[in-house]
């Protein structure tokens, strides 16, 4: 009985729809990706055993002059923190009370905040040009006993979202008593737990928890 002849068909097949798809899912990753912009103030923080990383946090950071620097980790945080330092600094700065929807707007933008309040009108009326030669002489956030503008916005970001973690991250080379201040700023507020931001170092690596 002769055996029966199975048609051979091809197994090609066309990728070219495939192929769009992969393009189309490409372009738009790309194109809707947000990129972390550089951060305006360089600080080199030091190394523990274990690196401690908070995603949502407000941060104080403390560059290598001892200049504290203040970030929320979110827009509508940000403006409600700016809200609650017009509130309370309205009086005072007459000005802050003047800013209009434009200038808020700009200020949720900023990641990274170091301008004492009387100037902060003039900052955020800056171009694009003008505010990026700001940011390479940031002055700081006022900290000091008889101007503690720094403690008022930990508390303003505090009152905007009562679950915001609070970390420190200073750089390796300050003066330890900028970051004394800064601690201290939080015990006159009343708040005794923080998170402390710190790299991995090349030793050998151990689980260590981080105080909240």
């Amino acid at each position: 009985m002769p055996k029966v002849q199975v048609a051979k068909k091809s197994t090609s097949v066309d990728m070219t729809a495939m192929t769009d798809v992969s393009f189309l899912l490409l372009t738009f990753f790309i194109l809707t990706a947000k990129f972390k912009p550089a951060d305006p103030v360089m600080i080199d923080i030091p190394a523990s055993r274990s690196m401690t990383k908070i995603e949502k946090a407000l941060v104080i950071s403390v560059d290598k002059e001892g200049k504290a620097f203040y970030a929320l980790s979110d827009q509508e945080t940000r403006l409600a923190a700016l809200q609650n330092m017009i509130d309370r600094y309205g009086d005072r700065y007459p000005a802050l009370k003047t800013l209009t929807d434009q200038q808020k707007k700009v200020f949720t933008f900023i990641e990274v905040f170091g301008t004492p309040l009387a100037d902060l009108p003039r900052v955020l009326s800056m171009d694009g040009v003008q505010y990026k030669a700001y940011q390479e002489k940031l002055p700081g956030i006022p900290m000091d006993s008889t101007n503690n503008e720094l403690g008022d916005w930990v508390m303003a970001g505090r009152y905007a979202n009562p679950k915001m973690k609070i970390a420190v991250k200073g750089d390796k080379f300050t003066n330890i008593k900028a970051v004394e201040r800064v601690i201290q700023v939080f015990t006159e507020k009343d708040i005794h737990r923080f998170n402390l931001i710190t790299s991995l170092s090349a030793g050998p690596a151990e689980e260590e928890k981080a105080p909240e």
